[in-house]
């Protein structure tokens, strides 16, 4: 029996305007033309409403959710339309009487200005639900991959290892408290012997190299700031140099050296400075340009994330992860986890980048069964006779 389906949707800007093209579902393929329902002179607006720190203001966290679904039901609305919303239903009614999932995977070409919108938002009026709150409807963004990548196969436990980058000139990071805090929001993983997490005792880009050659890693966790290079106009993360100084790594840098380790499955990129000034933020472009090296899937965490909400995000999505869930089932879930620690619009504000379109990352190692040995019968002397 079919479990999984795709649909996969790729968006483009081409010479004649913006066009959407359904490449693989469970109905066909079709391409339609598409407008941007986000002008480029209000799309940064209506962006930073959407992701403003709400703070305790319920009114105003309201007013965000109500905003994610006007504004994610025109995203939908302009891309599901004609010849693509028909194959979305047919699509949708197949994967439903199967019982299958329905991964929607978005893939985007040479267009920073479709990438910037908040696609995680993606609302279904029909069915009165966000796409990517729903573990039957899982959503990321698509990087092509070279070949196929099959699960790895592991014995628990999974092992994270965590940057913290605070270095000199750059706002205080409270390194020790937000190592407690992440440890005791995913330290039962440890206790059931699913989990370990390690802290890298120095953020510096050699050290990471020696203690990625010293064991298997499956998951990088980076806490840490992201700008954008004034020399390349790309976002880089900001390690530490040996003197405590900040030392600027690119994506593309930092992705080369992270594919050469093949049991490193995952980048948690966790950002915790505001830097978005317009455009992708410099941390989604770092996620992108990890994956797009060659690290099969990253997750990108901003700093509008409150600590509660963030703590609930991890705590799931590394739950579901330790149990060998799907990576995007795993991201659903933990949207859901942020949803009910708060009201509003804060569940989209992580998004996952992949270049595996099943989603499984991992498979947990089982020990083959033990051969029974024969047993032995043993005839007594009277039975001889």
């Amino acid at each position: 029996m079919v479990t999984n389906w795709v649909f996969d949707v790729l968006l483009d800007l081409t010479e004649d305007g913006c066009r959407a093209t359904v490449r693989q579902s469970p109905a066909g393929a079709a391409t339609i033309a598409f407008e941007p329902p986000l002008q480029r002179r209000d799309q940064y607006a209506i962006i930073q409403r959407l992701l403003a720190n709400p703070g305790d203001d319920d009114a105003l966290r309201s007013a965000q959710f109500s905003l994610a679904r006007e504004v994610g039901g025109k995203l939908f609305d302009a891309v599901f339309a004609g010849a693509v919303l028909e194959l979305w239903q047919e699509s949708w009614r197949l994967a439903y009487a199967s019982r299958a999932s329905l991964r929607v995977q978005l893939s985007f070409g040479d267009a920073p200005l479709l990438r910037a919108l908040p696609w995680e938002y993606l609302y279904d009026e029909t069915r009165d639900e966000f796409l990517a709150l729903s573990v039957h409807t899982p959503l990321f963004r698509r990087q092509p991959a070279a070949h196929a990548i099959r699960p790895l196969v592991v014995e628990p436990p999974l092992h994270v290892l965590v940057v913290m980058a605070g270095p000199d000139g750059y706002p205080p990071l409270a390194v020790g408290r937000d190592w407690r805090a992440l440890i005791d929001s995913v330290d039962y993983l440890a206790a059931e012997g699913r989990m370990t997490f390690e802290r890298l005792s120095k953020p510096t880009l050699l050290d990471l190299q020696r203690r990625l050659r010293q064991r298997p890693f499956h998951i990088i966790h980076f806490i840490g700031f992201a700008v954008n290079d004034v020399q390349t106009q790309s976002g880089v993360l900001i390690f530490e140099d040996e003197m405590g100084r900040g030392r600027a790594i690119s994506g593309e840098h930092l992705g080369k050296l992270l594919s050469d380790h093949y049991s490193l499955r995952l980048a948690v990129i966790d950002i915790r400075n505001a830097a978005r000034i317009g455009g992708v933020e410099p941390g989604a472009e770092v996620t992108e340009q990890l994956v797009r090296r060659g690290l099969p899937s990253a997750v990108f965490q901003p700093s509008r994330l409150r600590a509660r909400p963030s703590l609930a995000f991890l705590h799931e999505f590394y739950g579901a992860i330790a149990a060998f869930r799907p990576v995007d089932v795993a991201m659903a879930e933990a949207r859901r986890a942020i949803q009910l620690e708060e009201s509003g619009a804060s569940w989209g504000l992580p998004h996952l980048v992949s270049r595996i379109p099943h989603g499984q990352l991992y498979e947990q190692y089982t020990a083959p069964a033990l051969a029974s040995k024969p047993r032995l019968h043993v005839r007594s002397v009277l039975d001889r006779r």
